[in-house]
Order: C-alpha cells, then structure tokens, then sequence
C-alpha cells in the first residue's frame, strides 16, 4: 500500500465532519500518543465531542492548538481550561479551553484487526497509571519500542 503524507490542514475536512454530527476515521502520524497509539500504523476513530460538561477522565480530545490539530491525553481543569498531555510526550502540556474540543477518540484500529474501545474503564485507568509514570518515561518509551509492545 502506498502511503501519502497530507498537511496538518487536511484535518480541517475532519473537524468539518465532526461538526456536522458524523465520526471520523484517521490514520495518525507522529509518535505524540505512543504506546497507546502507534503513528503511521493505527488507525482511529474520533466521534463528536458533546458541547457541554465535563469531559470523562483520561479521555482523548481531538482539538486544534498552535494551527494543528491533536488527539492527547486529558489530563485535567482549570475552569473552562483543559489540560492535555501526549502518552509520548515527556513535559510539553496544552491548555485548550473546553469549547475548542472537536471530538473524542473512540476507538483504535490496529492492523492484526484488533480494536481497542477508547472508553473502556480498563484503558483509562491505564492512560491514568501511564500519566503517573511519566517521570519514568524516557526509560519506559525506548523500552516498549525495544519489546515492540503495542
């Protein structure tokens, strides 16, 4: 299969879709959200994020910061502010206000044909032990690249 590289804006024709009601389904670039998505080889599935209250813990918004667009980690609030974190990312946060999420990650396509439920408790409570651990990740990430997990 050839694979083509689209700009970050191509992703304006999904948040159009996400507007409208409809779901998306993407494959990610990047390496922002690894072990839990792998980019450039999982596809996901990002649903339309209800307008109002609170976000569930430990989900992953699809939003746009600084012109691009990103699904990262939700890590917490700050009033109308939230605040997201990539599983691969070592420090850089983002702070989004609430009404600037597009969407939420619903589910990862994995290419042995595997899906992965995005709101399933054991995968949150997972992305929460992760975020725990992030002190932990430069050793934790090279790690899981070198046992090829995920």
């Amino acid at each position: 299969m050839r694979k083509i590289v689209v700009p970050n804006e191509f992703l304006s024709v999904a948040e159009e879709e996400l507007r409208a009601g409809r779901s998306v389904r993407l494959h990610i670039d990047g390496q922002s959200m690894y072990p839990f998505i792998r980019g450039g080889i999982d596809e996901v599935e990002v649903v339309p994020c209800p307008r109002d209250g609170a976000l569930p813990a430990w989900c992953c918004p699809f939003y746009k910061w600084d012109g691009r667009y990103m699904i990262h980690r939700y890590i917490g609030s700050e009033g109308d502010v939230c605040i997201m974190l990539g599983d691969g990312n070592l420090v850089r946060r983002e702070r989004v206000k609430r009404d600037e999420i597009i969407g939420l990650l619903s589910r990862i396509y994995r290419p042995d044909g595997s899906v992965q439920e995005c709101s399933d408790p054991r995968w949150l409570r997972m992305g929460a032990w992760w975020y725990r651990l992030r002190s932990l990740r430069r050793i934790l990430i090279p790690l899981c690249r070198l046992l090829r997990l995920r």
